[in-house]
Protein backbone atom coordinates (compact mmCIF):
# COMPACT_ATOMS: atom_id res chain seq x y z
CA UNK A 1 0.00 0.00 0.00
CA UNK A 2 1.20 3.28 -0.89
CA UNK A 3 2.09 5.92 1.57
CA UNK A 4 0.58 9.28 1.04
CA UNK A 5 3.22 12.59 1.48
CA UNK A 6 1.22 14.38 4.94
CA UNK A 7 2.77 18.24 4.20
CA UNK A 8 3.02 20.78 6.81
CA UNK A 9 0.54 23.61 7.12
CA UNK A 10 1.21 26.91 8.76
CA UNK A 11 -1.92 28.98 9.54
CA UNK A 12 -1.89 32.68 9.99
CA UNK A 13 -4.40 35.12 10.98
CA UNK A 14 -5.07 37.34 13.85
CA UNK A 15 -8.29 36.56 14.33
CA UNK A 16 -8.65 33.22 17.24
CA UNK A 17 -11.93 31.95 15.56
CA UNK A 18 -10.71 32.15 12.28
CA UNK A 19 -7.87 29.82 13.05
CA UNK A 20 -9.68 27.79 14.60
CA UNK A 21 -12.39 27.32 11.29
CA UNK A 22 -9.05 26.72 9.15
CA UNK A 23 -7.69 24.07 11.59
CA UNK A 24 -11.16 22.54 11.90
CA UNK A 25 -11.46 22.29 7.91
CA UNK A 26 -7.82 20.65 7.88
CA UNK A 27 -9.05 18.27 10.38
CA UNK A 28 -10.98 16.33 7.27
CA UNK A 29 -7.77 16.65 4.81
CA UNK A 30 -5.22 13.58 5.90
CA UNK A 31 -2.40 14.94 3.50
CA UNK A 32 -2.18 18.01 5.36
CA UNK A 33 -1.22 18.84 9.19
CA UNK A 34 -1.58 22.04 11.13
CA UNK A 35 2.27 22.19 12.51
CA UNK A 36 1.70 26.11 13.84
CA UNK A 37 -0.57 28.38 14.17
CA UNK A 38 0.60 32.03 14.53
CA UNK A 39 -1.74 35.71 14.94
CA UNK A 40 0.96 37.65 13.46
CA UNK A 41 2.85 37.81 10.34
CA UNK A 42 5.84 38.81 12.34
CA UNK A 43 5.45 35.94 14.71
CA UNK A 44 5.18 33.67 11.22
CA UNK A 45 8.42 35.33 9.62
CA UNK A 46 9.81 34.01 13.47
CA UNK A 47 8.86 30.52 12.64
CA UNK A 48 9.66 30.24 9.57
CA UNK A 49 13.44 30.92 9.88
CA UNK A 50 13.76 28.09 11.62
CA UNK A 51 11.13 25.53 10.23
CA UNK A 52 9.98 24.63 6.96
CA UNK A 53 6.46 24.31 6.07
CA UNK A 54 5.21 23.42 2.46
CA UNK A 55 1.24 25.30 2.65
CA UNK A 56 0.77 28.85 4.40
CA UNK A 57 -2.75 29.69 4.96
CA UNK A 58 -2.08 33.59 5.21
CA UNK A 59 -4.45 36.14 5.97
CA UNK A 60 -4.24 39.86 4.19
CA UNK A 61 -5.33 42.29 6.73
CA UNK A 62 -3.58 42.67 9.92
CA UNK A 63 -1.55 44.89 12.26
CA UNK A 64 1.89 45.92 11.67
CA UNK A 65 2.78 43.70 8.69
CA UNK A 66 0.04 42.57 6.03
CA UNK A 67 -0.20 39.07 4.62
CA UNK A 68 0.71 40.62 1.11
CA UNK A 69 3.90 42.84 2.35
CA UNK A 70 4.91 39.55 4.45
CA UNK A 71 4.99 37.18 1.29
CA UNK A 72 6.98 39.47 -0.68
CA UNK A 73 9.77 39.89 2.15
CA UNK A 74 9.87 35.91 1.96
CA UNK A 75 13.18 34.54 -0.65
CA UNK A 76 11.66 31.33 -0.74
CA UNK A 77 8.02 30.96 0.30
CA UNK A 78 6.08 28.25 0.57
CA UNK A 79 2.67 27.25 -1.30
CA UNK A 80 0.05 29.92 -0.24
CA UNK A 81 -3.64 30.14 -0.27
CA UNK A 82 -4.61 33.82 0.80
CA UNK A 83 -7.42 33.78 3.44
CA UNK A 84 -9.45 37.66 3.26
CA UNK A 85 -12.54 39.13 4.26
CA UNK A 86 -11.92 41.47 1.29
CA UNK A 87 -12.38 40.64 -1.99
CA UNK A 88 -10.37 43.81 -3.51
CA UNK A 89 -7.46 41.77 -2.84
CA UNK A 90 -7.59 39.28 -5.37
CA UNK A 91 -5.28 40.72 -7.82
CA UNK A 92 -2.40 41.17 -5.45
CA UNK A 93 -2.74 37.31 -4.91
CA UNK A 94 -2.79 36.00 -8.59
CA UNK A 95 0.42 38.68 -9.19
CA UNK A 96 2.15 36.76 -6.03
CA UNK A 97 1.44 33.35 -7.66
CA UNK A 98 -1.04 32.30 -4.82
CA UNK A 99 -2.37 28.81 -4.92
CA UNK A 100 -5.69 30.41 -4.44
CA UNK A 101 -7.93 33.12 -2.71
CA UNK A 102 -10.44 32.89 -0.22
CA UNK A 103 -13.21 35.13 0.78
CA UNK A 104 -14.41 34.93 4.19
CA UNK A 105 -16.55 33.35 5.96
CA UNK A 106 -14.87 29.95 3.85
CA UNK A 107 -17.36 27.41 3.55
CA UNK A 108 -15.81 23.52 3.92
CA UNK A 109 -16.49 23.12 0.13
CA UNK A 110 -14.72 26.11 -1.31
CA UNK A 111 -11.66 24.84 1.15
CA UNK A 112 -11.52 21.59 0.16
CA UNK A 113 -11.50 22.84 -3.45
CA UNK A 114 -8.25 25.31 -2.77
CA UNK A 115 -6.68 22.85 -0.59
CA UNK A 116 -6.60 20.11 -3.13
CA UNK A 117 -5.57 22.36 -5.63
CA UNK A 118 -2.43 23.06 -3.47
CA UNK A 119 -2.26 19.25 -2.99
CA UNK A 120 -1.52 18.94 -6.44
CA UNK A 121 1.08 21.39 -6.85
CA UNK A 122 3.07 19.63 -3.55
CA UNK A 123 2.66 16.33 -5.17
CA UNK A 124 3.37 17.36 -8.52
CA UNK A 125 7.13 19.39 -6.99
CA UNK A 126 7.64 16.34 -4.52
CA UNK A 127 7.56 13.61 -7.41
CA UNK A 128 9.60 15.80 -9.48
CA UNK A 129 12.19 15.87 -6.48
CA UNK A 130 12.37 12.18 -5.95
CA UNK A 131 12.88 11.63 -9.11
CA UNK A 132 15.78 13.84 -9.64
CA UNK A 133 17.35 12.59 -6.53
CA UNK A 134 17.44 9.34 -8.08
CA UNK A 135 18.98 9.89 -10.52
CA UNK A 136 21.81 10.52 -8.08
CA UNK A 137 21.81 7.05 -6.70
CA UNK A 138 24.66 5.20 -8.60
CA UNK A 139 26.50 8.81 -9.51
CA UNK A 140 30.26 8.39 -8.40
CA UNK A 141 32.98 10.42 -8.68
CA UNK A 142 36.35 9.07 -8.85
CA UNK A 143 39.84 10.59 -7.18
CA UNK A 144 43.40 9.99 -7.15
CA UNK A 145 44.59 8.81 -3.81
CA UNK A 146 47.95 7.09 -3.29
CA UNK A 147 48.79 6.38 -6.65
CA UNK A 148 45.50 4.65 -7.20
CA UNK A 149 42.20 5.77 -9.41
CA UNK A 150 39.25 5.19 -6.69
CA UNK A 151 35.38 5.21 -7.08
CA UNK A 152 33.36 6.60 -4.75
CA UNK A 153 29.56 6.74 -4.82
CA UNK A 154 28.33 10.22 -4.06
CA UNK A 155 25.62 8.72 -1.54
CA UNK A 156 28.31 7.00 0.61
CA UNK A 157 30.01 10.75 1.43
CA UNK A 158 29.58 12.09 4.70
CA UNK A 159 31.15 15.27 4.31
CA UNK A 160 34.70 16.97 2.59
CA UNK A 161 36.92 18.61 4.28
CA UNK A 162 39.21 21.48 2.70
CA UNK A 163 42.97 21.16 3.57
CA UNK A 164 44.49 24.14 1.31
CA UNK A 165 44.98 22.30 -1.92
CA UNK A 166 44.04 19.03 -0.82
CA UNK A 167 40.65 17.49 0.29
CA UNK A 168 39.56 15.17 3.00
CA UNK A 169 36.49 12.94 1.87
CA UNK A 170 34.91 11.27 4.40
CA UNK A 171 32.87 7.70 4.28
CA UNK A 172 30.99 5.73 6.88
CA UNK A 173 34.15 2.90 5.83
CA UNK A 174 36.94 5.02 4.84
CA UNK A 175 38.58 8.35 4.47
CA UNK A 176 40.62 9.81 1.10
CA UNK A 177 42.58 12.49 0.30
CA UNK A 178 43.10 14.05 -3.13
CA UNK A 179 44.90 16.69 -4.53
CA UNK A 180 41.78 19.28 -5.89
CA UNK A 181 40.84 22.20 -4.01
CA UNK A 182 37.45 22.61 -2.34
CA UNK A 183 36.28 24.43 -4.59
CA UNK A 184 36.59 22.52 -7.56
CA UNK A 185 35.04 19.77 -5.74
CA UNK A 186 31.88 21.88 -4.60
CA UNK A 187 31.45 22.27 -8.65
CA UNK A 188 31.67 18.68 -9.37
CA UNK A 189 28.95 17.73 -6.44
CA UNK A 190 24.94 18.05 -6.84
CA UNK A 191 23.68 20.63 -5.52
CA UNK A 192 20.82 18.24 -4.60
CA UNK A 193 23.01 15.97 -2.34
CA UNK A 194 25.27 18.85 -0.80
CA UNK A 195 25.71 21.90 0.50
CA UNK A 196 28.74 24.06 1.38
CA UNK A 197 27.96 25.14 5.36
CA UNK A 198 31.56 26.00 5.78
CA UNK A 199 34.53 27.58 3.88
CA UNK A 200 36.12 24.24 4.81
CA UNK A 201 33.44 21.73 4.52
CA UNK A 202 30.72 20.41 2.54
CA UNK A 203 28.32 18.37 3.22
CA UNK A 204 25.71 15.69 2.30
CA UNK A 205 22.40 16.91 3.50
CA UNK A 206 21.15 13.46 3.84
CA UNK A 207 23.56 12.48 6.16
CA UNK A 208 22.74 15.58 8.66
CA UNK A 209 21.16 13.96 12.07
CA UNK A 210 20.76 17.24 13.38
CA UNK A 211 21.86 20.69 14.31
CA UNK A 212 23.25 21.98 17.71
CA UNK A 213 23.91 25.28 17.85
CA UNK A 214 26.56 26.10 14.38
CA UNK A 215 27.59 22.45 14.20
CA UNK A 216 26.19 20.18 12.13
CA UNK A 217 26.26 16.41 13.31
CA UNK A 218 26.60 13.24 11.18
CA UNK A 219 27.30 10.64 13.78
CA UNK A 220 30.09 11.26 15.68
CA UNK A 221 31.63 14.19 13.18
CA UNK A 222 30.67 17.86 14.05
CA UNK A 223 30.97 20.14 11.42
CA UNK A 224 31.21 23.80 11.85
CA UNK A 225 28.70 26.28 9.78
CA UNK A 226 28.71 29.31 9.23
CA UNK A 227 26.91 32.18 10.67
CA UNK A 228 26.24 33.60 6.83
CA UNK A 229 25.49 30.31 5.44
CA UNK A 230 23.02 28.94 8.51
CA UNK A 231 19.99 30.14 7.38
CA UNK A 232 19.95 28.64 4.25
CA UNK A 233 21.60 25.71 5.59
CA UNK A 234 18.35 24.90 7.44
CA UNK A 235 16.14 25.67 4.92
CA UNK A 236 17.68 23.03 2.51
CA UNK A 237 17.70 20.47 5.50
CA UNK A 238 14.36 21.05 5.70
CA UNK A 239 12.11 18.44 3.75
CA UNK A 240 14.59 15.77 4.41
CA UNK A 241 14.88 16.22 8.74
CA UNK A 242 12.19 18.26 9.68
Amino acid sequence: METKTIYKCLIVDDETLARILIRTHLLQIPELEVVQECSSAIEADLYLKTHQVDLLFLDIQMQHLSGIDFLKSLENPPKVIFTTAYSEFALDGYELNVVDYLLKPITFERFYKAAHKALELLNLENDNKEAAEATFIDKSIVIKSSHQHIKILLTDILFIEGLHKYVKIVTEKKNYTTLIPLSAMEEELSNQLFYRCHRSFIVNLSKVELIDGNQAIIGTHKIPISKLNKQEFLAKLGKKIG
